[in-house]
């Protein structure tokens, strides 16, 4: 069985959970709301959703992977850039978020848990596009990184940003989905120039939240690595062999020198020359 719960972020933001390892966030305007992902697909989070608000909404996918936008079966019109289409359907079947989820304790799902596939298309999110709720906004930024099709929304009238998956404590760029050291670089400092705009970065798992500087670490680890300077901690992920950019406390996963940026990649996977998506 699926529990939704739900705290207050501000007066206008709420973090959802579903028990399990992902967050999402309804943000609710004065004329409408905006729901951005909506996690493995299990239980019914359209009824949690409108339970809390009776705005009309829209839904927006930060990108295609299995515990960001596996639910987005249970609605109508759904956003989500292109470039992750593809993620999207080797992520998101039933299948596929029953095996994830099985990793995860306390959390017992029966298969009538798992909501049905998406079958209708996405509609299109693209960089710059702004969304007006009333009193406050969102606007989209293209991150490619942690997979091609990756989007931030920026909430201006908050001063708070969105960054999900795009960077963070763990950024993966292990994935066949993902760019390189050298793309990712470039598009963390296009996200730079956004900075002035935000004090607050939200996240997605573990604390779902971080400082400001989260960004400005993962900039000097591209730097680093590209370099040959970084840490190189080998690693694994999803018995994936892969190196971690900063060393970190094996009891906390916490950065040894107190920051909190850090990446997982390919040591053969730092430039762009070198990645093939076929």
């Amino acid at each position: 069985m699926v529990i939704f719960s739900n705290e207050k972020v501000s007066a206008r933001i709420r973090r959802i959970r579903d028990g399990s390892d992902v967050c999402m966030y309804l943000i609710e305007g004065s004329q409408r709301a905006a729901l951005i992902d909506t996690g493995y697909g299990i239980g019914n989070l359209r009824g949690y959703i409108e339970s809390l608000t009776d705005k009309p909404y829209d839904v927006f996918i930060t990108h295609g992977h299995v515990d960001h936008a596996a639910g987005a079966g249970q609605f109508e019109q759904v956003f989500m850039n292109k470039a992750d289409e593809e993620v999207y359907k080797q992520h998101c079947t039933r299948d596929f978020r029953m095996q994830m989820l099985k990793s995860i304790p306390n959390l017992h799902l029966e298969k009538p848990d798992f909501t049905a596939e998406r079958t209708e298309p996405f509609s299109p999110l693209e960089d710059g596009e702004i969304i007006e709720l009333g009193g406050i906004s969102l606007q989209w930024i293209f991150v490619p990184g942690h997979t091609q099709g990756m989007m931030v929304p920026l909430m201006k009238e908050e001063r708070t940003i969105l960054f999900g998956d795009a960077c963070g404590v763990g950024v993966l760029l292990v994935l066949p989905e993902s760019s390189s050291i050298e793309e990712y670089l470039e598009s963390l400092l296009r996200l730079q120039t956004f900075e002035i705009q935000y004090d607050t970065v939200l996240r997605q798992h573990g604390t779902c939240c971080s400082p400001k500087t989260v960004l400005e670490d993962n900039i000097e680890n591209c730097r680093n690595i590209l370099a040959g300077t970084d840490d190189a901690v080998p690693s694994n992920f999803n018995k994936i062999p892969c190196f971690r950019s900063c060393a970190v406390n094996p009891d906390t996963g916490l950065r040894t020198d107190g920051r909190e940026g850090n990446i997982l990649y390919l040591r053969d996977r730092k430039y762009r020359d070198h990645i093939d998506r076929r």
